[in-house]
């Protein structure tokens, strides 16, 4: 069933719905940026000194490292819930939108209790510093305790956008984030809360996206409605969504591991590099979210069509989102490279801060390019269930290649700095781009051959 706000990716031009389809969903990931951003811009200004940034970021590469793995089964839902609608197989469709909201209620269990206990000793097994280790350890803990609502929000976000639809996500996101950086300013300038008062926000106003989703979705007349009732683990749902995402969720979780082990070797280098590359990231990160939405459509609509049979659409659809992502990359690479030191400067006085940060935005913005390339060609394998290759890729070439790096090239003295240290990075997505892009077309050629000798095609 089709409503108002779910999309037939199977028929029709590609380049307009591909377009109404990523525009919700770039806008969505940017306000997401753009919140956070407000929490680094918050502490940046208005805490007692440059250790409350760099105690925030300090735990972002450990966050992203306990819940990569969980995320990357929420891929393996979006994956699943696109197939079985493009190949209008209700039953299963109706079974994995229920086994998505009953696996974000167990991993949001999961991570909130396991989180809240290990919080100390992960950040001291990564080098935090004495000056940060207290206040990086509060702010963890208490962004934990929004864990469960969190996943909530990610995992039915991810079932919608299956389904086409990416404005109701963008709507509940706005609410969300608007919440988040009212209480930002009262928190911290107004009850001088410092970490603890960005965390209790972010906390709170993931209570508010999850408690709008699920609003949405219980009301439903689509095939997204949730009946409570009926949440639970469907297996043959749960299979293939963990066939698919876990895969995805422990490439996800590799990364996470070699940027900590770079965050640990940025540790060494004072709280001035440890802030200066937060700072850096939330100018990147703008480039970063578009990656990810496209990355989404192209998975989306590779997934509908695989569902469908439709092969052809599914390469033709991530051409068009590559051609699309990498002219708005270098434009807006351009701009940061131009204009950096003037961002910087809005995210925090400190200097030396500045400088570290400007190493970074000039190595990454420069070759970003090639890491859309990589996450674009990632998204089709997922989209037509071929997992687990992208992932072993990404492990060796970039993972195990970046743990290499820092504990071989980073002890030079030649490349003992900043610099040295984030020369991996595009080294690695050039790497990854050009096998997994090599392997998309490839799999989809096969595709296609086999279709027109009249073999049966695969669906969901």
């Amino acid at each position: 069933m089709v409503t108002k706000y779910n999309m037939d990716m199977c028929e029709g031009p590609l380049t307009g719905k591909i377009v109404r389809y990523a525009i919700p969903l770039v806008l969505t990931y940017l306000l997401q940026h753009a919140f956070h951003l407000a929490d680094i811009v918050v502490i940046g200004r208005f805490a007692e000194s440059s250790r409350s940034l760099a105690a925030i970021g300090t735990t972002g590469d450990l966050n992203a490292l306990m819940l990569n793995l969980i995320w990357g089964v929420s891929v393996g839902a979006n994956v699943v819930v696109a197939q079985c609608y493009g190949a209008k197989n209700h039953r299963s469709l109706v079974h994995a939108v229920h086994t998505s909201l009953a696996l974000a209620l167990f991993f949001g269990a999961l991570v909130c209790v396991a989180g809240v206990l290990l919080a100390p000793h992960l950040l001291a097994g990564i080098n935090a510093r004495d000056e940060v280790l207290a206040k990086a350890t509060l702010y963890w803990r208490i962004c934990l305790c929004g864990a469960p609502f969190m996943l909530i929000y990610n995992y039915c976000c991810s079932v919608l956008r299956a389904l086409g639809d990416t404005r109701r996500p963008l709507i509940f996101l706005s609410i969300s984030g608007i919440t988040n950086v009212v209480l930002n300013v009262v928190l911290v300038t107004l009850f001088h809360l410092d970490v603890a008062g960005v965390a209790l926000a972010t906390a709170f106003s993931q209570m508010v996206s999850a408690m709008l989703v699920l609003r949405v979705m219980t009301r439903a007349v689509g095939p997204e409605k949730i009946m409570f009732r009926h949440v639970r683990f469907y297996w043959p749902e749960v299979k293939r969504m963990l066939h698919i995402g876990v895969p995805a969720g422990v490439q996800g979780a590799f990364f996470s591991i070699s940027n900590v082990i770079i965050m640990a070797a940025i540790n060494t280098l004072g709280h001035e590099a440890t802030a200066g590359n937060i700072a850096a990231c939330q100018i990147e990160g703008v480039m970063y979210v578009i990656v990810i939405a496209m990355y989404q459509t192209a998975m989306a609509f590779s997934g509908q069509n695989y569902g469908a049979g439709k092969y052809d659409r599914v390469r033709r659809s991530v051409l068009i989102c590559t051609v699309l992502l990498t002219a708005t990359i270098l434009i807006l690479s351009a701009i940061g490279l131009v204009f950096g030191e003037t961002l910087l400067g809005f995210i925090t006085p400190d200097r030396a801060v500045v400088a570290q940060a400007e190493t970074r935005l000039y190595l990454t913005l420069s070759s970003y390019f090639m890491l859309g390339f990589m996450d674009l060609a990632t998204g089709g394998l997922r989209g037509i269930g071929r997992s687990i290759f992208p992932a072993v890729v990404s492990l060796l070439g970039a993972c195990v290649f970046r743990v290499i790096w820092v504990e071989t090239a980073f002890e030079l003295p030649q490349f003992h700095s900043l610099r040295g240290l984030l020369i991996s990075y595009p080294i690695s997505w050039g790497a990854v781009a050009l096998v997994n892009g090599g392997m998309f077309f490839l799999a989809v050629h096969f595709l296609i051959r086999k279709q027109r000798a009249g073999e049966p095609a695969e669906t969901a």
